[in-house]
């Protein structure tokens, strides 16, 4: 049996969670560490480490909201293959947009983030 309150709870919980943890990152952990001078770097290049920190950091939050949309879902029970695809697959294929738009295409992930969301939508259309 399916209870719907406890599901859009959860979802709201996940969306304030999600909403904070990206907020205080950006309010209180980032400006500490990018101030640190030895801050180790990826590749050398302090802008491209500051970029892959703060969008890792904010991606947890992107699949936080993932799941509070498919507990939605389930919730109203429009839940079914297509709609959950449809939703996972958006999750992913964002994931990779924000990768590109941050990191640039020097990242080696966002295209495999790409060619996934799409394997999503066409496994699940």
């Amino acid at each position: 049996m399916l209870s719907r309150w406890p599901l859009l709870l959860a979802a709201g919980i996940l969306v304030f969670v999600g909403g904070l943890h990206s907020y205080l990152g950006e309010r209180l952990l980032f400006p500490r560490l990018f101030a640190l001078p030895d801050l180790p770097l990826f590749r050398k290049d302090r802008a491209f480490t500051e970029a892959v920190l703060r969008f890792a950091w904010h991606l947890t939050s992107l699949a936080w909201w993932g799941m509070a949309v498919v507990l939605g879902a389930m919730a109203v029970n429009v839940v079914d293959h297509h709609r959950v695809g449809m939703i996972l697959g958006a999750t992913v294929l964002l994931t990779g947009l924000i990768i590109v738009v941050t990191c640039g295409v020097q990242h080696p992930a966002w295209w495999l983030f790409l060619i996934a969301g799409e394997c999503i939508l066409y496994g699940t259309r």
